[in-house]
């Protein structure tokens, strides 16, 4: 039935300015569906876009959080602090052993790093 994750939606106050920090930090160009919604194409396919926030989604921390796979977790965290993010949670180790950490965007949602236990 669910075959594969295709998009993930943030709500954000500026399409246009957390396109471009994502395209930015995945090295992808930014492209638009329509004037009210914009996104990325991350690794593997899977679609970051960006929805004008609104009442019935005013997008921030309490909204899901993607979890992204990552190989370097010292680097990635390093690399996202610098670009503007903020630490919410950790680092931390997962019982199974995996480095994670929440952090907050400059666009008020999170986004959660994972490096598993090789």
């Amino acid at each position: 039935m669910l075959l594969q994750l295709e998009s993930v939606v943030l709500f954000v106050h500026d399409i246009d300015a957390a396109a471009a920090w994502y395209a930015a930090l995945l090295d992808v160009p930014v492209e638009h569906e329509n004037p009210r919604y914009a996104f990325v194409r991350a690794p593997h396919g899977v679609i970051i876009g960006f929805h004008p926030a609104d009442a019935k989604n005013p997008g921030g921390v309490p909204g899901t959080t993607p979890y992204w796979e990552v190989a370097d977790f010292d680097a990635a965290l390093a690399t996202l602090l610098a670009r503007g993010a903020t630490l919410h949670r950790g680092p931390g180790i997962t019982d199974f052993g995996a480095r994670v950490a929440l952090l907050i965007d400059p666009f008020g949602n999170t986004l959660g790093l994972n490096q598993a236990k090789r």
